[in-house]
């Protein structure tokens, strides 16, 4: 599934130590990685700035670090951290590193942005190494000061670039369970994509992950070591592929390692898998009614609920929640007019993949009716922890020919146990 004529989609990696960004729209085979250097494959982009001490210019990438070495630029590093914390540093002066922050992603989204600046960004996706609630509202206010609506922000963790990222190659890399091993200087973590053996479209993907510990330094007991690791999260599995992402698998040391993740199954290697990823994610989401895979995680939205409604003489079911979303980034409001005499509002609720949807019914008693048999009524969905989906309406009447009762109804779904309470 590639991006359609004018939509562009920009993809974030950040994280403490590095920052990588790609882009894609129509035109490319693939997800694009920008590098500061022209010509060059040097993606990671230090999470820092240099402000040169005598034109007092930020600087990022390469050209910072350089002048920060040569002792012309004061240097601020591990922006992302200290931006989280607010934390105030001194360079020549004080600053706010939330304010650097801002700085920072300015510059970097410059590398990947279409002529017509954010606006005509279709989707741009940040990935994580977790997401939380008050990551998500960090990351919000932050695509805000960088120019973006919030309809234009998605925020994931790297299991769903890594999804993201496999499902979109040939699916016959994905027929079996895929392995990847991440290795940038902490330790080995492993991440495992198994697919839903299911005929039901679209199939569930599920990513779990462990960390597998340290690695020597001496190259012959780290390679040994890496074999021990490998071979024990290939035990009895039969993967399709594996990847190894990260710097840590660089300097030539992978001997008997690299025969063993090769054995009867496809193995890559690099290092901007996670910002490419984002990228492809983007795209899966906003095609997500035509995707053949479903990313189910903890801070995705299980399933989706409707209602039906008419346009003109044509019936639809109109989507209060789609499966698949970011249920931290739920949060929407909409006006709806009920036809008819009956006190209760119909939802369809389905799961993914699902061809039969249940109905739940919200009882709204003593909801006014005007002499037409209409009523008003505004609508806002949310969602909180653990799979709870919160729904409130309130009448808004008709104006001076029927006021507002100011009368609200609440309602609670669990969509762990699917039952609502109001």
């Amino acid at each position: 599934m590639r991006p359609k004529r004018e939509e562009w989609y920009i993809g974030i990696e950040t994280g403490r130590k590095w920052t990588q960004i790609s882009c894609y729209h129509a035109g490319l085979a693939e997800p694009e990685t920008k590098s500061t250097i022209v010509g060059t494959e040097v993606f990671q982009i230090p999470t820092a700035l240099c402000k040169h001490k005598q034109t007092g210019q930020w600087y990022f990438g390469e050209e910072g670090r350089r002048l920060a070495e040569i002792g012309e630029g004061y240097y601020a590093a591990d922006l992302l951290y200290r931006a989280w914390h607010n934390e105030t540093i001194t360079l020549d002066q004080e600053y706010s590193t939330q304010e650097l922050f801002v700085i920072f992603c300015r510059k970097v989204l410059r590398l990947a942005l279409p002529v017509q600046g954010c606006e005509a960004v279709t989707k741009c996706i940040f990935s994580l190494e977790k997401v939380t609630e008050e990551i998500v509202v960090f990351f919000q206010a932050l695509a805000q000061k960088l120019g973006f609506t919030e309809d234009q922000i998605q925020i994931q963790d790297h299991r769903e670039s890594f999804y993201a990222y496999v499902v979109s190659q040939d699916s016959s890399l994905w027929k079996q369970q895929v392995l990847l091993f991440e290795e940038e200087g902490d330790g080995v973590l492993c991440r495992l994509l198994s697919c839903g053996r299911t005929a039901v479209v679209p199939k569930p993907v599920e990513v779990a992950e462990v960390f597998l510990g340290k690695l020597p330094q001496e190259h012959k007991e780290r390679d040994q070591k890496f074999v021990e690791m490998a071979g024990e999260a290939l035990a009895g599995r039969i993967v399709s592929a594996v990847y190894l992402i990260g710097s840590g698998f660089e300097g030539g040391w992978m001997k008997e390692s690299l025969k063993l993740v090769c054995r009867s199954r496809r193995a890559f290697q690099g290092k901007n898998l996670y910002t490419r990823g984002a990228c492809y994610a983007g795209v899966l989401q906003r095609y997500q009614d035509k995707a053949e895979t479903i990313y189910v995680s903890e801070y995705k939205i299980k399933e989706s609920i409707f209602i039906k409604a008419v346009k003109g003489n044509q019936a639809y079911f109109y989507p209060l929640l789609v499966a698949g979303e970011n249920r931290y980034q739920v949060s929407r409001e909409f006006r709806l007019i009920l036809e008819g005499e009956d006190d209760f509002l119909e939802l369809h609720v389905q799961k993914p993949g699902d061809r039969d949807a249940r109905v739940e019914s919200l009882n709204l008693a003593g909801l006014p009716v005007s002499a037409q048999g209409r009523s008003r009524l505004s609508v806002s969905v949310s969602a909180g922890e653990e799979g709870r989906i919160f729904l409130r309406l309130r009448d808004l009447g008709w104006g001076m020919i029927k006021p507002a009762s100011g009368q609200e109804w609440e309602y609670e779904l669990d969509m762990a146990s699917s039952e609502f309470q109001g």
